[in-house]
């Protein structure tokens, strides 16, 4: 019976000590792969309903809300709001280019916001319609519009407007989604397609064969391809042919409202009923019930430490790193 006893223990030992080398990866024991940390209005940030995050050039995130902007240093939360210079408290989107200068689209006008000093332009200053829906900036650092009635382009001293009806240039004059890509061309998303300026001559894209015409959001990943958000999914132009990806492909809502690309080339999208993840092949989904505070994702940006940062319509942020 004693003989018995010992090798069972034997047993048992050789098997616990299998289970524990399954368990380690380089000697750490993996407990939970993905760890999130959440920022509300009890934490610093000015309002719960973000509507676009960016990342400045000394790695400080940017938030913009229904009421106001605040910036997080990692450590503590600064807040502007239209008492500090503000065009207005509502800001629909963020650039900021390599000089560190911040540009706000609001509905009533764009500010921007460098070396602590306030500057605002609406229609009487030049902008050509005041409903700013996106903001993105040159190769020459110059900021590009998406407005309600076309979009407004401004080089430090002039304006310049761009609309449908000025010969072959934009498609529909609702911009709702503005990127540039490495090559400098400018991406504009409109409510009936697609329209591309470069060297001054426009085209027109569809968004692909399977996807609406009403574009929600604009990317291009570090492969210089253009994705493109719509009511219908999501797809990716490689300056050939558009690929198409819906619901049937494993993203989690036809509405694409924000898309963003991790350091690993996982592309995410950003949904009102959560968020999808994509690594070429297989499809993940993130909501309430694996650690979103929020399943409507207003926005997405990835920082310098790879972590994922999630705007939401009324729960604040949150942060996912992935392990």
């Amino acid at each position: 019976m004693h003989q018995l006893d010992h090798f069972l223990r034997i047993i048992i030992t050789t098997i616990l000590f299998i289970v524990a080398l399954a368990s380690c990866d380089n000697n750490k024991v993996i407990v939970n792969p993905e760890e999130w940390k959440y920022y509300a209005s009890k934490d610093g940030l000015i309002n719960n309903n973000v509507s676009d995050l960016a990342i400045d050039m000394s790695g400080s995130v940017w938030v913009a809300t229904e009421f106001g902007v605040s910036k997080y240093n990692g450590t503590s939360w600064t807040s502007y709001n239209t008492p500090q210079g503000l065009i207005h408290h509502q800001v629909n989107a963020i650039a900021i280019d390599p000089n560190n200068k911040i540009w706000f689209a609001t509905p009533y006008g764009v500010s921007s916001f460098v070396n602590e000093q306030w500057q605002s332009y609406g229609v009487q200053q030049g902008l050509g319609y005041d409903y700013v829906y996106d903001v993105a900036i040159d190769r020459d650092n110059n900021p590009w519009f998406a407005t309600g009635f076309g979009v407004s382009y401004y080089n430090g001293s002039e304006w310049t407007l761009y609309q449908k009806d000025q010969g072959n240039a934009l498609v529909y004059n609702i911009v709702r989604a503005v990127s540039i890509d490495q090559e400098n061309k400018k991406w504009f998303g409109t409510e009936f397609g697609i329209s591309q300026l470069y060297n001054n001559s426009w085209q027109t894209f569809l968004a692909g064969n399977n996807q609406a015409g009403f574009v929600t959001s604009l990317f291009i990943d570090n492969q210089n391809h253009l994705w493109i958000g719509s009511l219908a999914g999501v797809s990716v132009y490689d300056g050939t042919s558009f690929s198409d990806y819906a619901m049937s492909n494993g993203l989690v809502f036809s509405r694409v409202d924000a898309i963003a690309e991790d350091k690993n080339g996982i592309m995410w999208f950003g949904t009102r009923f959560g968020a999808s993840s994509f690594d070429g092949q297989s499809w993940k989904t993130y909501s309430t019930s694996n650690g979103l505070p929020d399943n409507w994702i207003t926005s997405i940006v990835v920082d310098s430490e790879n972590k994922v940062w999630f705007g939401t319509k009324s729960k604040g942020i949150a942060v996912l790193t992935r392990k």
